[in-house]
């Protein structure tokens, strides 16, 4: 009977781990706050571990209305994570929702998790670009670590999103000045911007997963990126391109990254709310957490501080084990 509560457990857990409502709020804050994690900017420290503490209080809040919708303690759910349930947690869970949970309880995951976003959503925003422009670039996303069930989830809000970019941009291209046409065409024919975020890109999804690695094994001795490489790369896309026409690129690549988090916030909030109706009978104040996270004012939940060390080191050992 024990080892059928645990399961029971956790099968609803990673069915609410992987829906809209901890996903929009969750990958709302990431993606926004993302911004201001520039790769090698550490003057900015005091900063990020401000808006760790703030994804702290959210993770808490989001697991601790989930812990009142399904009528657990905290007391409850630990002895839950200690039981050894059939089949396995890692079956299940995947890597994407364990980063985000074990970011919570590290604050190097954290800053890696952030910085690798960052990255991203400038590729992503690139690629959007380049969509206006007839061209689809092989696309960066899914990676081999984002295969799951919420890649398809965020593949479909990155259509819409695209389709609506694709839009607007019809409707206002004609007010666009010549230099702003100008800056978007040499991001579209030009490959040194698309290179050097690619080759960020690579390299801080290498030190997030050493970072994971030494987190869960802190025995282990997995060798660093090779920060050679990545510097080279660098210095030779920066001898191609005149300095002042890159930071134009690179400043305008940053505005668009931000249409873009606009646009997928929009499609977040219609789809928490097309699953709200039936979802607030289901999970009443789970549902109300994520509308008061996605406005900015989440909900404080001290006591879940319990539950989320317990469940990520319940993660831990599934990850420990999966190697074993």
């Amino acid at each position: 009977m024990a080892s059928e509560e645990g399961s029971w457990v956790f099968d609803s857990l990673v069915g609410f781990l992987q829906g809209p409502i901890w996903n929009a709020p969750i990958l709302t804050f990431i993606e926004q706050k993302s911004s201001v994690f520039e790769p090698g900017h550490s003057e900015h420290e005091d900063e990020f571990r401000k808006i760790h503490e703030e994804y702290k209080d959210l993770v808490d809040s989001m697991l601790g209305s989930y812990m009142e919708d399904i009528g657990m303690t905290p007391e409850q759910f630990e002895n839950a994570c200690s039981k050894n349930t059939a089949g396995g947690l890692h079956i299940r869970f995947h890597q994407t929702l364990f980063e985000q949970v074990w970011a919570a309880n590290d604050y190097e995951i954290f800053k890696r998790m952030m910085i690798q976003k960052n990255v991203e959503l400038q590729l992503q925003a690139l690629e959007m670009i380049q969509q206006r422009y007839g061209i689809t670039p092989q696309s960066f996303l899914p990676t081999e670590r984002d295969e799951s069930l919420q890649t398809e989830e965020e593949s479909r809000i990155m259509e819409e999103v695209i389709k609506k970019s694709l839009e607007e941009y019809e409707t206002s291209k004609k007010m666009l000045d010549s230099s702003t046409l100008e800056i978007e065409q040499s991001l579209v024919s030009s490959p040194e911007e698309r290179h050097r975020l690619e080759a960020e890109c690579k390299r801080e999804k290498e030190l997030l997963h050493t970072a994971l690695q030494h987190s869960i094994e802190p025995s282990s001795q997995k060798e660093e990126p090779e920060q050679n490489k990545y510097e080279d790369n660098e210095i030779q896309i920066k001898t191609q391109v005149d300095d002042t026409e890159v930071m134009k690129r690179q400043k305008y690549l940053k505005a668009q990254r931000d249409k873009l988090l606009a646009l997928k916030k929009q499609e977040r909030e219609k789809q928490l709310q097309a699953v709200e109706s039936g979802s607030s009978k289901q999970r009443p104040r789970s549902a109300k957490a994520a509308q008061s996270a996605l406005a900015g004012q989440p909900e404080n939940n001290a006591q879940t501080l319990q539950v989320r060390k317990a469940l990520a080191e319940r993660l831990k050992s599934e990850v420990v084990g999966r190697k074993s």
